[in-house]
């Protein structure tokens, strides 16, 4: 998967967001090919958007090296920015983490074995084409509600389209 430049500018992914109803996916990894980063010593997560059809890079951030330290410190930078994803995958993740990014609306996947990003992202799209698993269709149905929530406020305001 080609790879464009994209801003890291950035205070939280929810800011890179362009479509709300698109699946907004990061993964914890070095390169942006592997989901080789545990959650919390992270060095840089790549974000994508993602439908059925489509998975565009649309932001990335570099944290620098974590030692793995139990530091709960490390991942207030981490969770701040990933507000706006719907999932985070990662080679492993804590407890704490876990939870944390479960308040944010974040659903954590541990996957092991360094997978490529490309099939994990085929995986979804798989899914998203047919039948998704209860866990993704939970994050769809919660979606497709905030998507009506917003444009059900913008009505009531009264926009003229």
């Amino acid at each position: 998967m080609e790879q464009l430049a994209v801003s890291n500018d950035y205070d939280s992914v929810a800011d890179a967001v362009d479509d709300s109803r698109q699946l907004i996916v990061a993964f914890a990894s070095s390169d942006g090919d592997l989901v080789d980063q545990h959650f919390g010593s992270a060095e840089a997560f790549y974000v994508f958007s993602i439908s059925a059809d489509t998975a565009d890079l649309i932001t990335h951030k570099d944290f620098g090296y974590e030692k793995k330290d139990g530091n709960e410190d490390k991942l207030k930078p981490k969770l701040s920015w990933l507000v706006g994803a719907d999932i985070v995958y990662c080679g492993s993740v804590g407890g704490s983490a876990s939870r944390q990014l479960i308040a944010l609306g974040i659903t954590p996947m541990k996957v092991t074995g360094g997978p490529d990003v490309e099939e994990l992202i085929a995986g979804i799209q798989s899914e998203l084409q047919g039948t998704p698993a209860f866990w993704l269709a939970n994050i769809l149905k919660k979606k497709q509600g905030q998507s009506e929530s917003r444009f059900d406020a913008m009505d009531d305001e009264g926009w003229d389209g």
